[in-house]
């Protein structure tokens, strides 16, 4: 699945610009000489800035395909490890429910209780009574603001998914 520049999971880039950007008109340096060689078609990206300053920011080198391949025109099909299939469903998975209402970068009660229970029902139970939305929003919401963003959202993710290891591996 590929996803064009701006996209809600994907870094942008600044209208006019024709490298990459990390933040409003600032170029990021070219990759570093240990980059990946014969991979026509990808750009060096950075991450999108972080809105919560309490937490470090580690910046990780993204790769995203680009239009037109290499030189000769040739475009060479990218294939995405399950690793990275399972990355861009989660973020997929994220916006889908995060854009319903309000703010389209996080999720509200209501949205986090339904995303709950459509798409982990085979791991948690359905969520019923509010009492228990109340008490997961509580627990993922780090910045306090009532709200799930990404970064919350994929520590509830690691959380289940740790859980979900430990019963399976006793079993």
């Amino acid at each position: 699945m590929q996803r064009s520049p701006g996209s809600p999971a994907s870094p942008r880039v600044a209208a006019g610009q024709s490298g990459p950007v990390c933040g409003p008109g600032r170029q990021l340096p070219p990759p570093p000489p240990t980059a990946p060689i014969g991979c026509p078609g990808l750009q060096r990206r950075a991450p999108p800035p972080r809105r919560n300053k309490r937490r470090p920011t580690a910046l990780l080198p993204l790769w995203t395909p680009q239009p037109g391949g290499d030189r000769s025109g040739h475009q060479e099909p990218l294939t995405m490890s399950e690793l990275e299939k399972a990355m861009v469903a989660l973020i997929d998975v994220f916006h889908q429910y995060s854009g319903r209402e309000g703010d389209k970068h996080k999720l509200k009660k209501s949205e986090l209780k339904e995303l709950i229970n459509n798409e982990l029902s085979h791991f948690l139970e359905e969520i019923k009574e509010q009492e228990v939305v109340d008490k997961v929003m509580e627990t993922l919401d780090n910045d306090g603001d009532g709200e799930c963003d990404f970064q919350e959202f994929m520590a509830f993710v690691a959380m289940v998914t740790t859980a979900c290891h430990e019963f399976f591996e006793h079993e």
